[in-house]
């Protein structure tokens, strides 16, 4: 990138900056996740103005697909607990978000002012014109939060609160896919601008191979443009495919000229490497006819005419980021991309096809400290010694190990020993035939993924250790225990017990005893008892009139009953009063006497019993 290049790419980042604030989004996570965007477009273009090597340039890559991949997990885990935030965590986080939507503009502001001396008048003008437009979506954003919280602020239906919060989670993970989106089409636009351009126009834009397909009124370029519309990705690889096809060729060519001219000098000499030559000339051709069926598939594409009623892709279908993946999933994707960024950026030591018509086709034998070796399909250096017919590689310690590759399997040897390549392309460590196997995770530690035992093969997933019977279900287990378990399907394992030696025993029936029942008891068993035994006794025709009728005379009896004690009570109490004041002429027997029969009748009053209930009933 040159300077004037450079300035142009203030545009892109001021149009990225708009982009950003076109959906007013809530910060839910109150972290400002548009200041990595803004990081990564002001680090890649200081990147390429300084002509910085690769490795930096991967580092910026790598950083922000990591980083969509940490913003999208953090709002997941805000998603499921939301519930449980308070309402004020919600308002806080638009407060949040509208410091940070004011911040942006001005950082983006200091940025350009800083770069003004780079700037003529007629450029400074029109970005500030763009920057002033960021004013005004600022203070619109600013002012569609204000409404946000003041409808979240009030909403006094709590289902409709949390479904209001749950669509601005997915509105804020919309947005995050939509800005490293548009930060990942920005680096390939920039990164273009270092691709070598071939003598010859080997490969086009996708946009320009949709609007040849699309022009074509055939029906077999009608449906291959349909199916660009469903899966536009597929195409974009094609043609990525056809333009290292159409560079592979011209490689093989130039190998076969330069193995004919080798061929014209060995012909008058008697010489072993003449028919080798000639072998490998034959290999090529047949290589060559391969690649030119398809360099002629991939051609009937592009030779359709133009057209300016050209197909363009929707959003969804030029997707990359998506949020709705599974984590596993995302963490897949980001792997992905970022080693296509980076076998795109850096320069790696891949085994190719012209790196195996070089050495492996002519088996040509190289030396070093260890001795004579050839390069194999693989890319491994193969020794041998001598006219021993055993095969040897270096091995974790630098030192030459027998190759013990089997049917299924082919071993290599890296820092952490021998492994294979899986399906998934995963390297699988294996130390033996027979041994455990583990793969390496993002921490940095060997993960033990399967194990022999007694010729039983167990597995490990988060769950724990697990063998397949033979019904295809995971049987868990730990080692040196007898019990087994079984997923239920909602995270947890079951215990499987025995059918013939486990067995259930109904409950003990305890009888039903609350405390209404005591109350009930306590309060009214003595009148619904004599009640219903009356109505039982006597059973009138209208026995819940009855019944009520008692109650209610039961009732009445009691409250006449407390009342006749309260009197009899009140008017003992005057009698004694009345005899405590009046003198006493008499002798002390005759008051030994009198206080006798006070007391007798004062016995007499508290056995006296009103037997109210019997004289009722």
């Amino acid at each position: 990138m040159n300077k004037r290049e450079g300035v142009l790419f203030l545009w892109n980042i001021v149009a990225e900056i708009q982009s950003s604030l076109e959906n007013p989004v809530v910060l839910f996570t109150q972290k400002d996740y548009s200041i990595g965007v803004f990081q990564a477009l002001t680090d890649i273009r200081e990147a390429m103005l300084e002509k910085a090597k690769p490795d930096k340039i991967s580092t910026i890559v790598t950083t922000f697909h990591h980083q969509w991949l940490e913003a999208v997990q953090e709002v997941e885990k805000f998603k499921k607990r939301v519930k449980e935030t308070p309402r004020d965590v919600v308002l806080n986080a638009i407060d949040f978000t509208t410091d940070c939507t004011t911040k942006r503009y001005k950082r983006l502001r200091k940025y350009i002012d800083d770069l003004r001396y780079i700037l003529t008048d007629d450029e400074y003008n029109k970005l500030s014109s763009d920057i002033n437009v960021v004013d005004e979506m600022t203070e619109i954003v600013i002012s569609a939060l204000s409404e946000k919280k003041k409808y979240i602020r009030t909403q006094a239906d709590q289902t409709e609160y949390h479904v209001k919060i749950q669509d601005e989670i997915e509105e804020l993970m919309n947005w995050l896919d939509k800005q490293h989106d548009n930060l990942a089409v920005i680096f390939c636009k920039v990164l273009n601008l270092k691709t070598p351009v071939s003598p010859t126009d080997l490969t086009k834009t996708l946009k320009q191979v949709i609007d040849e397909v699309a022009a074509d009124p055939t029906p077999e370029a009608q449906r291959i443009a349909e199916l660009i519309n469903i899966k536009g990705k597929i195409l974009g690889s094609m043609i990525r495919i056809s333009s290292i096809n159409e560079l592979e060729i011209a490689k093989v060519i130039e190998k076969i000229q330069s193995l004919k001219e080798r061929i014209d000098r060995l012909e008058d000499q008697n010489s072993s490497a003449l028919m080798a030559l000639k072998h490998k000339a034959m290999y090529l051709e047949e290589r060559l006819q391969s690649l030119e069926n398809i360099r002629t598939s991939v051609k009937r594409l592009k030779a359709i005419p133009t057209s300016s009623s050209a197909l363009s892709l929707s959003d969804r279908e030029v997707h990359i980021f998506n949020h709705i993946l599974p984590h596993h999933d995302r963490c897949r994707l980001v792997e992905q991309l970022v080693q296509l960024w980076n076998s795109a950026i850096l320069v790696h030591d891949h085994e190719s096809i012209i790196s195996i018509l070089s050495v492996a086709d002519l088996k040509e034998i190289f030396s070093d400290e260890k001795g004579c070796f050839t390069v194999d399909r693989y890319g491994r250096k193969i020794y041998s010694k001598g006219d021993d017919e055993v095969k040897y590689q270096l091995d974790e310690h630098n030192e030459l190990v027998p190759v013990e590759d089997d049917d299924r399997h082919v071993y290599f040897y890296d820092a952490c020993g021998r492994y294979y390549i899986n399906d998934t392309r995963e390297r699988v460590y294996k130390d033996h035939e027979g041994a455990s196997e583990y793969i390496l995770n993002k921490a940095g530690y060997l993960v033990k993924v399967l194990e022999k035992v007694n010729g039983t093969e167990y597995y490990y997933d988060w769950l724990g250790r697990y063998r397949v019977n033979e019904k295809g279900r995971h049987i868990y287990c730990e080692e040196n225990s007898s019990e087994e378990y079984e997923h239920d399907g909602l995270g947890n394992l079951v215990k499987i017990h025995d059918p013939d030696t486990f067995c259930y025993d109904p409950c003990p029936i305890e009888p039903i005893t609350t405390e209404e029942n005591k109350y009930l008891q306590t309060e009214v068993g003595t009148a619904l008892k004599e009640c219903i035994a009356a109505v039982v006794l006597h059973q009138p025709n209208d026995p819940i009139i009855y019944l009520s009728q008692k109650l209610v005379k039961f009732h009445n009896n009691i409250i006449d009953r407390q009342n006749r004690i309260l009197q009899e009570q009140e008017r003992l109490q005057i009698q004694r009063y009345i005899q405590s004041q009046m003198p006493k002429f008499t002798t002390a027997e005759h008051s030994d006497v009198e206080d006798e029969n006070e007391n007798d009748i004062d016995s007499n009053f508290l056995q006296y019993e009103h037997k109210t209930e019997n004289e009722e009933f």
